[in-house]
């Protein structure tokens, strides 16, 4: 067991190379394990951001993760490297191998705090199986914006103390599972118009407002011994006319350390995230960062700037960046020393490279999995009484441009999803078991629409909508909301609407009758949703 005086000691005996190296979380395209490796040894980082690019299975990331551990085992200053991933529900990686329930919104709407810590220790541990000692999770944000673009499905709900109590279940349950957990993204990341990916939101928040508002739940994760904090890329001119943030001293170290006592890591959300890269030069960044508080930088490279930047030089120039700051007298040394103690201890105390608690089964996880997503399926509306179906045949659309399908995953895995949708799966549970129904394609629709077709059947006609997160786009949304009030307006109680996605949109549907919503558009609730309509 590594002391605060053995750290001290080993601290001294590192060059400044290899200490502010230590301090970076940094990511790396496909499977370029000898960038990885030479990552380790000649730029001394702390640790990574996986995701799929970088392993395909779960054989895959298994030997990855051990890979990567020998390479840090062999170093002078040999502290397991943190290996993170957005494991949390409505993001998550090697999604046909691992079990990931319906997202924090649906868990949210099902509100039992026990059935979100088993989901959270199912993540944790089917993660730390591989190796993956970092959930980059939970998301501690408060939806107080509906039309917020990148959040939505990622938190729990939109009223403090609720989503508080599921945070609080989260970090339980991870640690349950013997895994680190992070909750994201302070100060709160749910009342913006924008997304960070693009652009730097502000926010206006008071002091006061944001203490009976969107601090709630990080004081709940950090009262549960949460072990890390990501901060946000945004600014808050009322706290910090200033800096955003990530790069704010009165945010990370007045507020966050010396108020809210949080004694776990501070991490950085991406640095190259365009909120960042737009405004600062990525050392610049990495450098106020740290002398706000945060003891973790992290670098996971944006897909949106894959074909315009050399990655690679990107991250050397902000770790080289640092360094010289350090030597030119521009950044104290003890900044570095003072953080960098803080991650050994931190490391060595709790990064457990072994299972050592006993695990769920595989039947047990999957079995939480499904149970929740099921629980999560609500009839919000059924004026007409036409839910559950009475009839014996059915028409089923999509309102998603097939289309939009080809962004879910994004070309590094940023943002991970699954690439399997909750069209196809719901169709292709109709058709193995034979229901009597009606698939209508998304252009015959169009044309139905076009013509104000009529139908000549009684059978309902049954309309999904979908929306997936996605870091720096969006889903058509809209456009689908458009559709299904045009729907609306030719074949009136004939339409039903269920929402693969949030419930929000059923404001947008005045004289709509019969609207049932999942809360999520992952495989598990799309099976959750044919599983009904194959019942009725």
């Amino acid at each position: 067991m590594y002391t605060n005086k053995k750290v001290t000691q080993l601290i001294l005996s590192l060059s400044i190379e290899e200490k502010v190296g230590q301090l970076f979380i940094l990511a790396f395209a496909g499977e370029d394990k000898d960038y990885a490796f030479d990552l380790i040894k000649t730029m001394h980082v702390g640790g990574f951001y996986i995701t799929d690019d970088n392993a395909h299975t779960k054989k895959d990331a298994t030997i990855l993760a051990s890979q990567l551990q020998l390479q840090a085992a062999l170093r002078a200053c040999n502290a397991p490297l943190i290996l993170g991933v957005d494991q949390e529900g409505a993001w998550g990686i090697l999604t046909k191998e691992t079990d990931l329930g319906p997202g924090n919104l649906a868990l949210g709407i099902v509100d039992d705090i026990k059935i979100t810590e088993k989901m959270y220790r199912v993540f944790a541990q089917q993660m730390k199986s591989i190796g993956y000692n970092t959930l980059l999770s939970p998301c501690a944000d408060v939806n107080s914006d509906p039309d917020n673009p990148i959040i939505g499905q990622r938190a729990f709900g939109e009223e403090p103390m609720h989503v508080a109590r599921h945070v609080a279940a989260a970090v339980k349950g991870i640690s349950q599972g013997d895994n680190l957990s992070c909750a994201k993204h302070f100060p709160g990341h749910g009342d913006t118009h924008t997304d960070t990916h693009q652009t730097l939101p502000v926010v206006d928040k008071s002091f006061e407002q944001l203490m009976s508002q969107d601090l709630i739940p990080f004081k709940k994760a950090i009262d549960e011994n949460v072990s890390m904090i990501m901060t946000s890329h945004i600014k808050y001119p009322q706290i910090d006319e200033t800096y955003p943030a990530t790069l704010s001293y009165k945010i990370l170290t007045e507020l966050l350390k010396n108020q809210l006592n949080f004694n776990g890591l501070i991490i950085t959300d991406s640095m190259n995230m365009w909120a960042m890269r737009k405004n600062y030069l990525p050392h610049e960044s990495a450098i106020l960062a740290l002398k706000a508080g945060a003891h973790l930088i992290m670098l996971s490279e944006e897909h949106y700037e894959n074909g315009i930047t050399d990655y690679k030089e990107i991250q050397k120039q902000t770790i080289n960046g640092v360094i010289e700051a350090v030597k030119q007298g521009e950044l104290n040394e003890s900044i570095i020393d003072s953080a960098l103690s803080h991650v050994l201890c931190y490391k060595y105390t709790n990064i457990c490279l072994n299972q050592s608690k006993e695990a769920l089964s595989e039947k047990e996880c999957t079995h939480i999995s499904n149970f929740s997503a099921i629980q999560a399926i609500k009839t919000l509306k059924n004026d007409a009484g036409h839910w559950p179906l009475k009839t014996a045949h059915f028409n089923i659309t999509f309102a998603a441009n097939p289309k939009g399908y080809d962004n879910i995953v994004n070309s590094r895995g940023i943002g991970p999803n699954d690439p399997r949708t909750a069209r196809d799966t719901i169709l292709s549970s109709l058709n193995k078991c034979k229901c009597h129904y009606s698939h209508i394609s998304y252009q015959d629709f169009q044309i139905m629409l076009q013509k104000e077709s009529s139908f000549d059947s009684t059978a309902p006609i049954i309309i999904i909508t979908e929306d997936y997160p996605l870091p720096g786009d969006r889903f058509d949304t809209d456009a689908q909301i458009k559709i299904v009030n045009k729907a609306i307006k030719i074949w009136h109680d004939k339409v039903i609407v269920i929402g693969m996605r949030s419930d929000y949109e059923l404001k947008k549907y005045h004289d709509l009758k019969t609207y049932i919503c999942a809360y999520s558009s992952r495989v598990v609730s799309a099976q959750a949703v044919a599983n009904a309509l194959i019942q009725t």
